[in-house]
Order: C-alpha cells, then structure tokens, then sequence
C-alpha cells in the first residue's frame, strides 16, 4: 500500500478500519523518504514512531479519535514545535528548539495527527521564490528550472513530490496561495482569526494566517477544522470554537460569483485560456457567473510591501546575538555582536526587507509618504471587496499571473494574492489546467470574511467533477 498516493482522510480512514496500522503507515513513510524534494528540513522519526505507537493503542481500545489519527503530517518551519528544531529555514535560528507547542500544532497532535518533519521554506518567510532557504531552495517537480513559489515552498513541493500527505503552511502575502499553483496542490489563506498565530514565528503578524496545504480541498477542509477556533494565547482569534467547513448537501448551483476580468487580462495567454475553461466548469455546475472589475492590482503589491516589511522590523530586533539567534565568536562588543550576528546570520532577502522598513520609518516625512498613505490604500482595498461581496458569494481569478517562473524572471507572480491578506478575507487556491508545455497553473477562490465554508465547498465540488488536482508530475 503506497500512503504517498492517498489523501489524508484515505489514509485516516484505512486506519480506522484496521486496514493498516499507525505505525505501518509510518514505517512505509520513513523507509520510501528521499526528500529529493529538498523539502524537509528536519525529520521526527523517533518522535514519529513513539506516537504511531501511542495512537495506535488508543485505537485498539476504541477511543473515538479524528479521522486524522495516525496521518503522518508535515509542518512549515516557522511554526514551533516543543524539543523539535524550528529554524525559519536561517542561519540565524539554525539551532533553535523551542520551549512549547504552536497551537495548531498541539491540536493537530490531540487529534492524533503524527509529525514527521519540518519543511524547508523562503527564510523567516521573506520570499516568493523558495530559493532564500539557509539550507537549499525547494525543487519544482514539473520543472526543476522554474520556481516553486514562496515561501510555503517545501509544502508544496513535497506535496507536488509525493512526500507528504498534508501540510500546514503560512500566508503573509501569499505564500500558501502562491506555491500551490506553481505546484498543482490545494492550499488555503482562512479568514484573519480563525487560526490562532501563537507559536508562529512572526513575520507581519497584522497579514500572518497559518493555512493548510493538501492534495485536494476535503483534506483543506478537514484540517482547517481541526486548526481554527478561539485561542486564549492570541487575541485576534474569533471567540468561536467547533466550525464545520464541509457540507454534504452544499450545491455550487445558484452560487453567484464574481469574476475579476481585469486580473484574467493581467495574466499570460495560457493562464487565460485554463481559467477561462474553469469557469465554464463552474457555469456547467450552475454556478451564476458575472465579470467584474477590481480596481486594486496597482495598489495591492506596494501596500503590501511598505506594511509588511514596516511590521517585521519590530520582529526581526530580537535576534540579535545575545538572546536569541546565532551567536558570531570572539566578540566582546555589544553593538559588534549584534552587526556581526546579522551580519552572518541573515540572508540577502532578510537584509533587504529590515533595510526596507527601516526606511518606510526612517522619520516623519517618510511615515507620511508611504506608511500613511499604505494605511490609506489598504482601506480603498477593503472597501472595494466589502463592495463586491454586498452581490457575489465569491471572487474568481487567477491564483497567479504566469505559471511557475524561472529563477531570474522578476515579475511579480503574487499581485492577485496580497490583497486578500490586507482584508482578512479567506482565500483558496486550487489546480486548474495545465498549459502545452504541462505546467499547472491554479484558480484562486476569494469569499467574504468568515465565508470560508463557502469557498472550500465550491472546491470540492469543483474537484468532484474534475480530475486537475489528481495529475502529478513525471518524476525521473
């Protein structure tokens, strides 16, 4: 039995009905791992194998567990986990174990999901190229030449690899979203609270949401459930427990959707033509589809850049040398030991973005002209979605503008995403076609704020009646 060709809920499913057992199902992990992906960081094998062991008791006693119990589970590296390395894929942090569990982690770990690496990712998640890792970029299995897309990279590529059966990513401004399409794999950006941050390494706590990454959206879904609901250690969490996001009798028929027609002409010829085709597919399903236009795609990026990099600035102060991070030898200098440690310690992307926010602060007339006027922006931005979902249960358009790039190509493949981390809204991003030349290229899903259910259901449905999310590369 191949787990690597299962989804999460097959798997789960196959244990409950004693099919296979937790550890077999770990053991076969461990044993066909090659990570030639280059999409793991650390492996948790012993810690892996002591849980199947602790799991699978608790299922010969007939303990009613998650469908998820004894599913080997892969999480991003900014995400701690409690005696386990966590190194945001940095120099910097290359040694850090962390003292407790991330919240999403320790209710993945009370369903019984069992954890068997780290995955690499762009460093501290400042990347959309999965290629500013400390320890090796992330190969695209449709194309070892083009990007996987960042910085959730190693969940992607290892899901698109077949080494993985589901993942937790993060999302700042796309960085779920945009390595799910490069990759042909389902990933989600929830609603801002739905998912408590705490233990999530921040990069811009304001955009962060950690999101899963899967084969397809039941297992989104599945794992969103499980994840999502109020924290007592993160006060932007909704005071809401027990969502549901999967509905048996949900009908994408009547379901008016709003398609973003100035996004679809933004994008490549190819791009276009997929997108175009889903649509129809959506139509087909009853779907009530109408074109709009979002006036946001020259303003999304910059805002997202001035307000995201203004915020990590206060995150990336405490490694400093002393604390926290890597500590440079022969120093006996306190401000020598803090520019040498960022000196060695932080990547090219790291240093240009502190560099960069630096500058967006640097005094009064440079917080006027660009913080303020980004604050400005990002409100024009929220009111035109609050706008478009006063008529559409959801917003169509594509995941990205091109298909995966080459490693030098510098357009900028995330400007539909970043506008959905400035609202809050939940968005998805899901396989939609393939071009000539066999790339994927994804269709995004936006709802309105707390309409998750509705985007991940319309996923599912999609994924019903089409098999894009099931093709995977030729791996030599």
């Amino acid at each position: 039995m191949d787990i690597f060709n299962m989804t999460a809920i097959q798997i789960g499913k196959k244990i409950q009905n004693k099919e296979i057992s937790c550890i077999e199902v770990i053991n076969h992990f461990f044993d066909n791992i090659t990570n030639k992906s280059n999409g793991y960081i650390t492996f948790t094998k012993n810690y892996a194998i002591n849980k199947a062991k602790e799991i699978q008791n608790k299922i010969d006693k007939g303990e009613n567990l998650s469908i998820l119990a004894g599913v080997p589970i892969s999480i991003k590296d900014n995400i701690c986990t409690k005696g386990i390395k966590t190194t945001c894929a940095s120099k910097m942090l290359e040694n850090f174990i962390p003292s407790y569990n991330a919240t999403v982690f320790k209710k993945l770990e009370d369903a019984g999901a069992i954890l068997v690496g780290k995955i690499n990712m762009d460093e501290f998640a400042m990347g959309d190229t999965g290629r500013t890792s400390f320890f090796g970029g992330c190969n695209n299995p449709w194309d070892i030449k083009k990007s996987t897309g960042g910085s959730s990279s190693g969940c992607a590529s290892a899901l698109a690899y077949n080494e993985a059966i589901f993942t937790l990513g993060s999302d700042t401004g796309g960085s779920i979203r945009q390595p799910s399409a490069f990759c042909s794999v389902t990933g989600i950006k929830p609603t801002y609270g739905l998912v408590s941050r705490y233990g999530l390494i921040a990069f811009a706590p304001e955009f962060d949401q950690i999101g899963p990454m899967t084969k397809d959206a039941l297992d989104c879904a599945k794992t969103l459930e499980i994840i999502s609901g109020y924290d007592k250690n993160d006060n932007t969490t909704i005071k809401k427990n027990n969502f549901s996001f999967i509905s048996e009798n949900f009908n994408v028929k009547g379901l008016k959707i709003g398609v973003c027609k100035n996004f679809i002409e933004y994008s490549d010829k190819e791009v276009q033509i997929e997108i175009i085709n889903a649509i129809n597919i959506l139509k087909n399903m009853g779907a009530i589809i109408e074109e709009i236009e979002l006036d946001v795609i020259e303003y999304s990026m910059p805002t997202y850049q001035i307000l995201s990099s203004a915020q990590s600035i206060s995150n990336m102060a405490r490694y400093d040398g002393i604390k926290y991070g890597y500590k440079p030898k022969n120093i006996d200098c306190l401000d020598q030991l803090c520019i040498q440690s960022r000196t060695d310690a932080f990547g090219v992307e790291v240093k240009k973005r502190i560099m960069f926010g630096n500058f967006v602060l640097k005094n009064k007339d440079n917080e006027n002209s660009y913080y303020k006027n980004a604050i400005n922006a990002k409100n024009y931005i929220t009111k035109q979605f609050k706008n478009a979902f006063d008529k559409y249960d959801i917003l169509l358009s594509p995941t990205t503008p091109k298909t995966a790039t080459s490693f030098d190509d510098t357009t900028e493949t995330d400007i539909f995403l970043a506008s959905s981390n400035l609202t809050g809204a939940p968005s998805l991003s899901i396989p939609c076609g393939f071009t000539k030349n066999n790339m994927p290229v994804g269709m995004q899903l936006i709802g309105n704020y707390l309409k998750d259910d509705i985007i991940l259901n319309t996923a599912i449905q999609f994924q019903k009646n089409t098999d894009f999310h099931l093709k995977r590369p030729n791996i030599k």
